[in-house]
C-alpha cells in the first residue's frame, strides 16, 4: 500500500466512487422522476428534436416562472436537456427518454 494512502483513505475512496449497480439504480430514479411528472413530460415533448427558446418554451409550457426554471434545472442537469445558442435542444438522453414517453 502506498506509504500516503492509508486504510481510512482507501476506505473513503470505495464510498465515493458508486458501483455500476448503484450508478445504473441512480439512472433509473433520475428516469422515473422525469416519467412520473407530467410538467417534465410537457417540456421534453415541446423542446422536440428542433429545439425552442426559452421564451417560446415558457409560453407553451404554461408554467410560472418557478416551476419553469425549477423542471428546466433538473432536465439541465440530469442531461435530458442543452442550451445552445439560446435555444433548448435534446441530449441523445433526452431524445431516448423523449422517445419513450411522448
Amino acid at each position: 500500500m502506498n506509504e500516503n494512502i492509508d486504510e481510512l483513505d482507501d476506505y473513503l475512496f470505495k464510498q465515493i466512487k458508486p458501483t455500476e449497480a448503484e450508478s445504473l439504480k441512480t439512472e433509473h430514479v433520475i428516469r422515473e422522476k422525469v416519467t412520473v411528472s407530467p410538467e417534465r413530460r410537457k417540456l421534453l415533448r415541446l423542446v422536440g428534436v428542433f429545439g425552442k427558446e426559452e421564451k417560446q418554451l415558457k409560453e407553451e409550457s404554461g408554467l410560472n416562472d418557478f416551476f419553469f426554471k425549477f423542471h428546466m434545472d433538473f432536465l439541465l442537469k440530469e442531461g435530458f436537456l442543452k442550451l445552445e445558442d439560446g435555444m433548448y435542444r435534446l441530449t441523445d438522453t433526452g431524445i431516448a427518454m423523449h422517445d419513450s414517453v411522448c
